[in-house]
């Protein structure tokens, strides 16, 4: 089995083509044009801009995917495409747009992926082996990006339940915006982490909602805080600012994520989205697994993998068609108001 997956949903422009057989993989193709550029000026998406730019680069794209295969495009199975909630309205359409076009081209069926979802499962994806990971049901994921920050109790590959989401900011949002208040650039989260790392966490941050009984999150105030500090400390020291900052998030998260696993018992803890690249994240989330008496497995996504990608897209894809989850050109929709 072949498939060919699109990912536009904010401001990376991406393709994978990927082939199946049994529990092992091949990519054949994994291309992405990406608008960093465009967008630093501004500290973050315009979702206008970003659309425009999908527009001019999803061609090029497409072409350099398919050269990069070296297969003929008779031989792609299927057409995959982020469509079932999850991305900015005008980038998602692009690509939507696009997938039902090659679809109608190659007489395809397509396959429509959550993007929220296509992040959780991601994880499956073993891009050192080739191979698909056994990760047993039921997993709690925690989905933490730009746009989302997601709390998820998965009970197998097409059941999902958003047990905890932020009520504001995204917490890889509040990276940035905290990057854009130090003139750091964009994206924050990877300048931030950097800075961390020479900095110590000597400055009291709030940790908003963390006590709260649910297992939602807020992140604003938190950012708030942030811009008040720098205010009214004009000697800032920036890598403890840094530091501090990371540490606030990472506790929230992971404060919040143990919980659930307390709760809900799963066999499975699985931590995706860019935000999941933060080696701090991973570090206090392993540290907290290890003291709590339940026995859980922990997985986070191949690194190529946490950001927006087409490759993630492609292997949700692939457990969809399992179940027979397909539909025609004719009938798609962009479907990007709803969440997961």
């Amino acid at each position: 089995m072949i498939i060919l997956s699109i990912e536009t949903t904010c401001d990376d422009t991406a393709i994978a083509i990927v082939k199946y057989s049994n529990n092992n993989f091949k990519i054949l193709s994994n291309v992405l044009s990406s608008q960093i550029k465009e967008h630093n000026a501004f500290g973050g998406v315009v979702p206008e801009l970003a659309s425009r730019c999908h527009i001019q680069n999803s061609i090029p794209v497409l072409d350099k995917a398919l050269k990069n295969s070296k297969i003929s495009q008779k031989n792609i199975d299927y057409i995959a495409i982020t469509n079932k909630g999850g991305g900015l309205i005008g980038s998602q359409i692009v690509g939507v747009e696009m997938a039902k076009t090659i679809s109608f081209i190659l007489n395809k069926n397509i396959v429509q992926v959550n993007h929220i979802r296509a992040h959780s499962l991601a994880v499956f994806m073993d891009t050192e082996n080739n191979r698909i990971r056994d990760i047993k049901f039921p997993i709690i994921s925690l989905t933490a990006s730009g746009g989302h920050t997601f709390i998820v109790l998965i009970k197998d590959f097409d059941n999902f339940k958003v047990i905890g989401r932020t009520i504001d900011d995204a917490s890889g949002e509040a990276f940035d915006k905290v990057a854009k208040m130090l003139n750091l650039g964009y994206p924050g989260g990877p300048i931030i982490s950097k800075y961390a790392k020479k900095g110590k966490n000597i400055i009291d941050f709030p940790r908003p909602m963390i006590n709260s009984s649910n297992f939602d999150f807020s992140f604003s105030g938190l950012k708030t805080s942030v811009l008040y500090y720098l205010r009214d400390n004009k000697n800032y020291n920036i890598e403890n600012v840094c530091c501090s900052f990371q540490e606030a998030v990472c506790d929230i998260l992971t404060y919040k994520t143990i919980k659930a696993v307390k709760k809900y018992k799963p066999k499975s803890l699985i931590i995706a989205g860019g935000v999941s690249a933060n080696i701090r994240l991973k570090e206090l989330m392993k540290e907290r697994l290890n003291n709590i008496e339940q026995k859980i497995c922990f997985y986070h996504p191949d690194k190529l993998l946490t950001t927006d990608n087409a490759l993630m897209v492609n292997i949700n894809a692939y457990f969809l068609i399992q179940n027979k989850k397909i539909d025609n050109w004719k009938n798609i929709k962009s479907n990007s108001l709803r969440s997961i």
